[in-house]
């Protein structure tokens, strides 16, 4: 087990300098465009579907949920400042381990979000975790990740951003990993630059030409292009429905194949 998990894990609030809940509801602000972005077409229909956000810390996805018109959403975090932080927001966080919470609790959920999560666990660890996490999913169900990607060109400082980091995904192993466990990926995004105002719109256009000429750039060297450029990739996976379908909004891409081509 990394030892500085748990030593960073328990001062994260100090350590992202949310010193006040204004400074904590600021942010949050900030990143609802974004998580709109990112999420687009994955989030459920019926806005009272339960959710389960894995990793909450302050609150931040919580807070775009509620924004969103969600009121069954919980999240779960180590860092108990984090969690103070995310309650005194007006949100449902509770300070636990998640595979003692997901022992003690027999709920099921129609979406779980483990953003920036998986990366921090073992193989082994996240074998035994992800076990349980499919189990809370209803059938039909979804979970949207976030993880660092060993395909992109930053791909090192993605891993190594963080010390308390294990593991990073391609496309492929990403979707390796959820097969293991009877989730299968519908759709892999590459989430960045985040067209969320004209100025970031603008420059999404041009780093995706810019990206069509290092890609044949790449191949004239007899090298194969990245289709996923960001330093992080967010993915969704879903459980096979039974009789009960979780109804969800329809995505704006294809499915991708088990090797995440889409």
């Amino acid at each position: 087990m990394n030892p500085y998990r748990d030593a960073f894990y328990s001062r994260q609030a100090e350590w992202h300098g949310y010193t006040n809940p204004e400074y904590a509801l600021a942010r949050h602000r900030q990143r609802v465009a974004y998580y709109d972005w990112y999420t687009r077409g994955w989030l459920p229909r019926d806005r009272s579907t339960p959710i389960l956000d894995i990793g909450c810390g302050s609150g931040q996805f919580l807070y775009f949920l509620r924004e969103r018109g969600y009121d069954r959403a919980i999240g779960l975090d180590l860092d108990r400042d984090q969690v103070a932080m995310a309650r005194t927001l007006g949100l449902d966080a509770t300070c636990a381990r998640v595979d003692d919470f997901l022992e003690g609790d027999d709920r099921t959920y129609g979406l779980i979000a483990m953003l920036d999560i998986l990366e921090h666990f073992t193989r082994e660890e996240l074998f035994s975790l992800l076990e349980v996490v499919a189990t809370r999913l209803e059938p039909g169900g979804r979970l949207i990740a976030s993880v660092p990607n060993a395909d992109s060109p930053h791909a090192a400082r993605a891993i190594y951003a963080d010390i308390t980091h294990e593991l990073a995904f391609t496309p492929t192993s990403l979707s390796e990993l959820f097969f293991c466990h009877g989730l299968r990926v519908a759709e892999l995004r590459d989430p960045w630059p985040a067209p969320v105002s004209p100025a970031r719109k603008a420059y999404r256009v041009l780093s995706q030409w810019m990206r069509k000429i290092e890609a044949a750039r790449l191949r004239l060297l007899g090298f194969d292009a990245p289709q996923y450029w960001s330093s992080v990739i967010w993915v969704v996976a879903e459980k096979p429905a039974s009789a009960a379908t979780l109804d969800i909004a329809p995505t704006d891409r294809a499915p991708v194949q088990a090797t995440g081509t889409p």
